[in-house]
């Protein structure tokens, strides 16, 4: 699908280390404002969703599900110094027995996700890179 990295102080975690799925596995403040940034440009989500490896919103509509992955590789502690670390954000397909197929309709979809993902970024000032999967 499609990856977009940045650096930035603005999502730095706001709960101690031990509050997070794993250390350093960052990503719900960034979730919740994309979630949010999104929903204003009338793209609804879900709310954040954790994983070990950090959080995501679903995106789910007519026969298309995709999960917006929100992340860092950050080492543990890294999030509380005050300084700006890295970022990506990431979509994908869901597996498992009750994902939705991809075909048309889910590539059309990721790729308007990227559009207003970047957008949405660029009105904040955040400067991204767009990762070539």
């Amino acid at each position: 699908m499609w990856q977009i990295d940045f650096i930035s102080d603005r999502f730095l975690p706001y709960l101690p280390e031990d509050s997070q799925a794993n250390p350093g596995a960052y990503g719900f403040e960034l979730a919740l404002w994309l979630s949010q940034e999104l929903m204003r440009r009338g793209t609804v989500t879900s709310y954040p969703l954790g994983e070990d490896w950090g959080w995501f919103i679903e995106y789910l509509k007519d026969d298309v599900e995709l999960m917006i992955c929100c992340g860092s590789p950050a080492e543990a502690g890294e999030g509380y110094r005050g300084q700006a670390i890295g970022w990506s954000i990431y979509s994908q397909a869901p597996g498992g027995w009750f994902k939705r197929r991809s075909g048309p309709a889910a590539k059309a979809a990721a790729a308007q996700l990227l559009e207003q993902v970047l957008s949405v970024l660029e009105d904040a000032g955040i400067e991204a890179e767009r990762i070539e999967s």
